[in-house]
């Protein structure tokens, strides 16, 4: 790396690799941006983060369903106070087709498929708390899911998983549902004592409420019904493959990324965050994948 005389290595390997593979290139005087999981054990995350203090270079990791429009406008509508003081956060996630997975090394790492897509629960809910405390973990096989045929031959052990949380400080809870036996969408909802928001993070965001809407309310509905519409249109008229990167919540992290080296402004994934989420992936997975 040195030779190459890189500014900037991006890590899309395995987990196991992450740790080494990232030191090494901030030891040749790059930055980094990490795919997830970050890595498998609190005591590699910390060499990484020693190594980003020894070295004065930066990392990142790609915490990238936090960058849809959806997800950024739920937390700003949250942290407003709209619902009042939050009482839950509860994550869901259900897909049973997995033949778009090219690698059977998903199935392989540690903690299986639902320990490779754990992160993306994780990140979710440390917005909103930073004290979680992993208080109930289940995983289960029901055989359902529908696995590639690169990964025939993996024994997939688990293809359920469910985890409560509690928040001392908030006096809150959390949980997350990962389901590979049936399809649910990719949905956040956050209860708070004055309302429910219920998160589509394809685009959408419901209110739920014990107090019926007035007319002005009902009119802020409109964008709901403009979002319906729009999901109707683009079966007729597809984006073509360049537009449909650029809106991806990927392609949007990686671009926040650069720009935020050029101007030196904080990575919106800092290293405590992406600490955070290692400390709750070891503590759910060496729980389930004893």
């Amino acid at each position: 790396m040195t030779a190459e005389n890189l500014d900037v290595v991006i890590i899309l390997t395995p987990p196991e690799f992450h740790c080494v593979m990232a030191c090494q290139a901030m030891d040749a005087g790059c930055d980094v941006l990490i795919e997830k999981p970050f890595t498998y054990s609190l005591a590699e995350a910390d060499q990484v983060i020693a190594k980003q203090q020894e070295t004065g270079r930066r990392f990142s990791v790609i915490h990238n369903e936090l960058f849809k429009p959806t997800v950024t406008e739920l937390k700003t509508r949250v942290m407003s106070g709209e619902i009042g003081k939050i009482c839950s956060v509860r994550f869901f996630s259900g897909r049973r087709n997995q033949t778009f997975i090219p690698e059977p090394w998903y199935f392989q790492t540690y903690g299986g498929r639902v320990g490779e897509t754990l992160p993306h629960a994780l990140y979710q809910l440390i917005e909103y708390f930073d004290d979680l405390v992993v208080e109930y973990v289940r995983a289960r096989k029901l055989g359902h899911c529908i696995i590639p045929d690169v990964a025939k031959s993996v024994d997939v052990k688990y293809d359920e998983l469910f985890v409560e949380f509690s928040s001392p400080t908030s006096n809150a809870i959390a949980s997350l549902s990962y389901s590979f036996n049936s399809n649910q969408d990719l949905s956040l909802v956050v209860a708070g004592t004055e309302g429910t928001l219920l998160a589509y993070l394809s685009g959408k965001i419901v209110k739920w409420s014990a107090t019926p809407p007035s007319l002005k309310q009902l009119f802020t509905t409109l964008p709901e019904w403009q979002f319906a519409i729009k999901q109707k249109l683009a079966k007729f008229f597809p984006k073509n493959q360049g537009q449909k990167i650029r809106n991806s919540p990927h392609y949007r992290q990686i671009s926040q990324f650069f720009k935020q080296i050029e101007t030196q402004e904080p990575f919106t994934v800092t290293s405590e965050k992406a600490r955070e989420v290692v400390r709750l992936w070891e503590e759910i997975v060496s729980i389930y994948a004893k």
